[in-house]
């Protein structure tokens, strides 16, 4: 880690614990991550419950997000995000590193539909290197930050060339592989508008 730049992420490990609490007529999810501290133990995050983390936190329910793999290649945290407090949880050492505003009926995880997170963030998808995008049909495109082990938990960076043959894509979403020719930049200031496919793979839209 160079100051507030995390190099060479790509393929890192990593998870997420995310306590939700409710804040009046809103429900707030706190994002804290293990980069840069650990790469998640499998042994470790077998042990962590849902039910175990609602009392540290004071959460009316909390989200174990993981494990997941990035996919960019360096992570430039800014503002809030770079200066996010450090927490240990379930023997696990983690950094607050977004939150999300969720209406009290809004639920997280919902494939193929936009979710806003606070957060103050560059990823840089070098050039030469492989991206996966997805493309909404108003012409949105989104390019995947992390596959993830969740809904299959044999997912491997050899996998994401071949996933438009697996996903449940909407109609007219498409989900395409490319090889920039420049580095590619997906920036977030202060807000970052994701995505998630039907396995649980996370996508941030580009401008």
């Amino acid at each position: 880690i160079k100051g507030n730049v995390i190099e060479g992420v790509r393929n890192a490990r990593y998870c997420e614990i995310i306590p939700i609490v409710r804040d009046r007529f809103h429900l707030v999810a706190t994002v804290y991550n293990t980069l840069g501290l650990n790469d998640c133990p499998a042994d470790v995050w077998a042990a962590i419950t849902e039910d175990s983390m609602k009392k540290p936190f004071g959460a009316i329910t909390v989200l174990l997000n993981g494990p997941r793999y990035f996919l960019m290649d360096s992570i430039t945290a800014k503002g809030a995000t770079k200066a996010g407090k450090k927490i240990e949880a379930g023997g696990l050492a983690l950094t607050e590193r977004a939150s999300i505003d969720l209406g009290l009926f809004d639920m997280l995880h919902r494939s193929y539909r936009e979710t806003t997170i606070d957060r103050d963030t560059l990823y840089l998808f070098k050039a030469g290197s492989p991206v996966f995008m997805l493309e909404a049909p108003d012409g949105s495109r989104y390019v995947m930050q992390a596959y993830a082990q969740i809904v299959d938990k044999t997912l491997s960076y050899n996998d994401p060339p071949a996933l438009s043959a697996r996903l449940k894509l909407p109609s007219g979403w498409r989900y395409t592989t490319m090889v920039p020719e420049k580095d590619l930049v997906a920036g977030a200031e202060g807000k970052a508008t994701v995505v998630q496919d039907d396995l649980e793979n996370t996508y941030q839209k580009l401008d």
